[in-house]
């Protein structure tokens, strides 16, 4: 009876479905009441899937339950399992914001998974992909970028869908910090087509189509993504699901993007309250710093300041970097207020964070930030940036219009104007002299 639960429960990994289902935790509970202390390897693999089953929930719970699956395999002598349930475990670290704990276990698993020969398989993909999540967090992106890339490549070899989506969601995401939009637009493609072929579970094809949302935005297609949430079904009333945090908060964004203030607000409020009881550090650092962004547009200066340094607080015993500096001119300009405040008078226990930390984030910031190039009257507009990235990629006007979700009228007169700026008269001469500049 217990061994049949756990069939069923792997099975429906197997196929691509939900765990985090609200079945599952009493299946998966009920299997390791049932099952015989000495059957550890079976114990093991019921206590992981109870915690894959907690989905967002409860991260502390969940937490836990890969703790406890990590002792059962070690003791049952299954190396796989106590792997896999510790790249489980440092994934909900990630979120709970704790990197530096998530980032000591990978590397601790990926000692074990050489020991044992086996780091050649998808499961090291996992971790090799979250060490690398983690290491671009933090703004060091040749090693970062280089650790994702070769989890991809063992989560292929491995053949393990899910794996490699989410490896490829978190290339997709330093990518976005990077502002390679050309690089990030071909790889959202090549996800949504896997998503197509697979049959991928909604923790992944939600965020994935979530993640489209800020893609259109930046192009200025509103009406893409309020199509996208209407077809979604989303609501500002809706019942809060910890599950869908991207979407909804995907939903806030939209909201103030046609100037729907009041809504969003309310909206973020009532998601950063849902968020904290589940311990989610990471989507509530993001909530607050979109919240501090809405309360500058509503020229709430001090609402906004207070709603930074609450995500201060909750980023630095991880030490977050570029979740902050992601949001660019609005997050910088509030940053900066709050370090020369803190210059005059600076108490890290009452604020919650430290001024050399802040200081840190500011540095990360005016590091991103575009150069200023000499030789140049007229600088390079951040969109004309990214159709000069799309040229160098080789894509026609046409395809840069359909990737940028632009007409092609508007592609053509940047074009024209990078022409301008850059003193050229073609395509590739453009690309030559950007290259020249430290533009490309």
């Amino acid at each position: 009876m217990a061994k049949a639960l756990v069939e069923g429960l792997i099975s429906e990994r197997l196929s691509g479905g939900d765990v985090a289902n609200s079945k599952y935790p009493s299946f998966s509970s009920q299997a390791l009441k049932l099952l015989p202390p000495k059957d550890l390897n079976w114990r093991s693999v019921a206590a992981t899937i109870l915690g894959m089953s907690y989905g967002s929930d409860n991260l502390v719970e969940q937490q836990q339950a890969f703790v406890e699956a990590m002792k059962i395999s070690k003791a049952a002598g299954n190396v796989y399992y106590h792997i896999f349930a510790g790249s489980c475990l440092g994934s909900v670290m990630f979120k709970r914001g704790k990197l530096r704990e998530a980032e000591n276990l990978n590397r601790q698993l990926l000692r074990l998974a050489i020991e044992n020969g086996i780091e050649g398989t998808g499961i090291a993909g996992s971790l090799y992909g979250s060490l690398g999540s983690i290491l671009c967090e933090w703004n060091d992106f040749d090693e970062g970028l280089r650790l994702i890339k070769q989890g991809i490549e063992l989560s292929e070899l491995g053949r393990d869908p899910v794996i490699l989506a989410t490896c490829q969601i978190g290339l997709l995401r330093a990518l976005m910090y990077r502002m390679d939009i050309a690089g990030a637009l071909k790889l959202m493609d090549d996800l949504t087509k896997r998503a197509d072929s697979f049959a991928l579970p909604p923790w992944v094809t939600g965020p994935l189509a979530a993640l489209r949302v800020f893609f259109w935005l930046a192009a200025g297609d509103l009406t893409a993504a309020v199509n996208w949430a209407q077809e979604c079904g989303l609501n500002i009333d809706d019942e809060i699901n910890n599950r869908y945090q991207l979407e909804y908060l995907s939903l806030a964004h939209i909201l103030i993007a046609q100037n729907k203030l009041q809504d969003a607000d309310r909206l973020l409020q009532r998601l950063i309250a849902a968020a904290k009881p589940a311990d989610h550090v990471y989507m509530m650092i993001e909530m607050r710093l979109c919240r501090s962004m809405l309360l500058t547009l509503k020229a709430d200066r001090a609402a906004a300041l207070a709603e930074l340094q609450s995500a201060l607080a909750l980023a630095e015993p991880g030490g977050l970097l570029m979740i902050f500096v992601s949001k660019g001119k609005p997050v910088a300009g509030l940053l900066e207020e709050i370090v020369a405040a803190q210059k005059k008078d600076h108490d890290a226990a009452q604020a919650g964070f430290s001024l050399s930390y802040a200081q840190k984030i500011l540095s990360a910031f005016k590091a991103a930030a575009p150069p200023k190039i000499e030789g140049l009257l007229d600088p390079v507009s951040e969109r004309e940036l990214e159709v000069l990235h799309l040229i160098a990629a080789g894509l026609s006007n046409r395809e840069i219009a359909d990737k940028l979700f632009i007409s092609l009228n508007t592609v053509k007169t940047h074009t024209k104007n990078i022409n301008s700026k850059l003193a050229v008269n073609s395509r590739t001469k453009a690309v030559a002299r950007a290259k020249e500049l430290g533009l490309l």
